[in-house]
């Protein structure tokens, strides 16, 4: 009981932090002011809202790396934007850590067709997880998708060493945080250099 406890407040602490900045009122002017620990944040807190999209947040974050790549150094700002979704996404792990403990007791009826959508890709996602792991979770962390959210709740769920989920996660955001930082850079500069069309 106190497992569950635990993981739904880590889960409900992980949704509602994506939101406070919202609250607030921080915008992207006020991380970006922030430097490094701003891209660390906005990256931390767009990603650690558990199926609580908070729009713009996600989007801003990864922005807000390309634009400080151009003012800061672009490897640092990689790194710190990479970290921040990486460790972020723990409250996938986390919440399917707790949820196999509630699901095997109660488990919830998923109605409608987006309830049998949902369902079917959760189950393409396990099934993923379960043969091809730390590659799913890896490239699934590297392209900006909705699925992820599944492969980390079932990394949890099946118990996953942390480690091996971190390790994974943080490859595929890293390398997203890259791209962003060099190739993001790149675009901008030739759509600057285009003009007003």
């Amino acid at each position: 009981m106190l497992l569950v406890g635990g993981t739904a407040l880590i889960v409900l602490v992980g949704a509602g932090v994506g939101i406070v900045p919202v609250l607030l009122g921080v915008g992207r002017d006020d991380l970006e002011a922030l430097g490094y620990p701003g891209v660390f944040l906005a990256n931390f807190l767009g990603t650690a809202t558990l199926f609580v999209p908070v729009p713009g947040l996600t989007a801003a974050g990864q922005a807000l790396i390309v634009v400080l790549a151009r003012s800061l150094n672009p490897a640092l700002v990689a790194v710190l934007g990479g970290l921040g979704m990486a460790l972020a996404e723990l409250t996938a792990y986390a919440a399917g850590w707790g949820l196999r403990e509630v699901g095997s007791r109660h488990p919830m009826p998923v109605r409608g067709r987006l309830g049998r959508w949902l369902a079917a890709v959760a189950r393409a996602v396990d099934r993923l997880m379960l043969r091809y792991g730390v590659p799913t979770l890896f490239v699934l962390a590297a392209v900006p998708n909705v699925l992820f959210e599944f492969a980390g709740i079932t990394a949890g769920a099946v118990r996953m060493p942390v480690w091996r989920f971190l390790s994974a996660v943080a490859a595929g955001k890293l390398l997203r945080a890259f791209l962003l930082a060099y190739l993001g850079e790149r675009l901008l500069d030739f759509f600057e250099h285009l003009g007003p069309l």
